[in-house]
């Protein structure tokens, strides 16, 4: 048997004996979606033990390198787990904004202690994210960012507000652009910063932070 064909037969009979059966139906509402995260109350304990045996095997991320939570699959071999689960009928294990838009810019950007702090709880369910770019009366207009990040030495004083910001009162943590160079040219000066929803001064509400 062919490579390809052998990891396709581990595949199939993994999630035959691993997805549970509430798992291979379609997703009907909003809380058949698995967001993960501190906050998030699951569906039924079938959400959860799926989740927790995705991510156990790296296929929550099944492309990530193993040391970041993934399972270090190639193009063929992601593709056979999609047919695979598509065939079964499971379910995205978890959907999450830290997988689709922070995760990309920490591979690109991050420090290796920044990957291995962030990338595994991304990949486990852990952590949910929103982000903060846009703001009252500026948009998502980055000219006009008002937010702004102080260096204090051993932490940033970060003063403003943020707004249309998907489910930050649901989330975690927050990917957030604040202006750190008050002297720079409109467009520059600023800087990508992370930090848990818990901190204090935080006050997220429906739909701002």
């Amino acid at each position: 048997m062919e490579q390809r064909e052998q990891f396709r037969l581990e595949v199939r009979t993994w999630l035959e004996e691993n997805c549970p059966a509430s798992m291979r139906t379609p997703m009907l509402a909003d809380e058949d979606v698995c967001w993960g995260g501190r906050k998030f109350v699951y569906q039924s304990e079938e959400q959860k033990l799926w989740l927790q045996r995705m991510a156990a095997q790296g296929w929550t991320v099944p492309q990530w390198p193993r040391e970041y939570g993934g399972a270090g699959l190639d193009r063929d071999q992601l593709k056979v787990l999609q047919q695979e689960m598509a065939r079964l009928g499971c379910r995205a294990p978890l959907t999450s904004l830290g997988i689709i838009m922070l995760a990309p810019a920490l591979f690109k950007f991050a420090s290796e202690e920044q990957k291995r702090e962030h990338l595994p709880r991304i990949a486990r369910g852990e952590i949910r994210w929103c982000q903060g770019y846009s703001e009252p009366g500026a948009g998502s207009d980055l000219a006009g960012l008002q937010t702004s990040a102080q260096d204090k030495g051993d932490h940033y004083l970060v003063n403003g507000a943020k707004i249309w910001t998907s489910y930050a009162d649901k989330a975690d943590w927050i990917f957030c652009l604040v202006r750190t160079d008050p002297k720079a040219p409109k467009h520059d000066g600023i800087s990508f910063l992370l930090f848990d929803m818990a901190s204090e001064g935080s006050a997220p509400g429906p739909s701002s932070c």
